[in-house]
């Protein structure tokens, strides 16, 4: 997350470009996507049937990791390649205080501040490291926690840890696929509403300047480390968040949510929404659901076929599902123009 300061320490600080001066009109810019999100997700999944129901209420919980991603790839230019460690660790951490009596927003508090502690950790050993090399620290961290799954008796290996209730929420059992669909999905748009405030703030106007240019973003007095540290954090947090409520859903973790493999998933729902955009991660997580699910669900090899297939898409399309359609939507615009 390292970034060479030195060439430019006593060097004249440049004046501020455009985008860091209009950074204080977006402080107190309304935020309306994620009620927006709220609304069609909850009319889908009463259009769904059951199956569909399910898929739906598993893919907002990735689309809220994938959003943690992009807290890292699209707004700061950092890489992780073992992104699901802080999702296996806040599922974990939800599965192993399964026995207390708290309720399921106490779990996902705890659960946050776990992984955002040990996304602090690896980011204050990894800030003088190069932005490839972070990744691979990164990628080194999450097999050790996925091996640790093995090794510690508490984690149960392979058979992972069952019977994690979902509990009550203010008063309201939700148990039944209907109730934790509503806690879960109000839950996911708050969450995503904080998140698109930060990013709207200077805060995150900060973060882009530091993903197009470092340097620059250093010379006109930007903390790129501290930043960086600070996105590394918030993202490591909303990702055990997200795994905490996986594990509220399931009622189970298994190893599985901190593979290698998965972390890679993570990347492609991303890839596939539109990592520079706020809510293409979230979109390709949701897509990435359903075409697993409906497409290939039935298939010994639908992994594969699907990630051939998103490869591709990846490649033709860079900019993701939402880059697509901005295009397509300047493409008319020029034609109206012209007309």
């Amino acid at each position: 997350m390292s970034t060479n300061t030195h060439s430019i320490a006593h060097a004249p600080a440049e004046p501020p470009t455009k985008s860091a001066v209009r950074v204080s009109r977006y402080d107190l810019r309304p935020v309306y996507e994620p009620l927006i999100f709220l609304v069609v997700a909850s009319l889908a999944y009463l259009m769904m049937p059951a199956n569909g129901q399910y898929i739906l209420s598993i893919s907002i919980i990735y689309a809220l990791l994938a959003t943690s991603l992009g807290v890292l790839f699209g707004w700061s230019g950092i890489y992780s390649f073992g992104h699901a460690a802080f999702f296996g660790m806040g599922a974990y951490t939800t599965a192993l205080l399964k026995a207390e009596a708290w309720g399921p927003l106490a779990f996902l508090a705890v659960s946050a501040v776990i992984a955002g502690t040990a996304a602090l950790i690896i980011g204050l050993l990894g800030q003088r490291l190069a932005k490839v090399e972070f990744a691979m620290l990164t990628m080194i961290v999450g097999q050790i926690a996925y091996l640790l799954t093995f090794r510690i008796p508490a984690l149960q290996g392979d058979n992972g840890i069952f019977g994690i209730p979902r509990g009550s929420f203010f008063g309201t059992n939700i148990t039944p696929p209907s109730s934790f669909w509503w806690y879960s999905v109000i839950l996911v748009a708050v969450v995503m509403a904080i998140l698109r405030r930060i990013h709207l703030s200077a805060f995150g106007e900060s973060l882009n300047a530091i993903r197009d240019d470092p340097i620059k973003a250093a010379a006109i007095g930007i903390p790129v480390r501290s930043m960086r540290l600070a996105a590394f954090t918030l993202a490591g947090a909303v990702a055990g968040l997200a795994g905490g409520l996986f594990a509220q859903q399931g009622g189970i973790v298994t190893p599985s949510s901190l593979a290698f493999t998965f972390s890679g998933q993570i990347i492609i729902m991303a890839l596939l929404g539109g990592m520079m955009k706020f809510w293409g991660p979230a979109i390709g997580a949701i897509l990435f659901q359903f075409i697993n699910a409906l497409v290939f669900g039935g298939s010994s090899h639908g992994t594969l076929y699907l990630g051939i297939i998103l490869l591709a898409v990846v490649l033709v399309f860079p900019s993701g599902v939402l880059g697509v359609l901005a295009a397509l939507r300047g493409v008319l615009k020029k034609m109206r123009s012209r007309r």
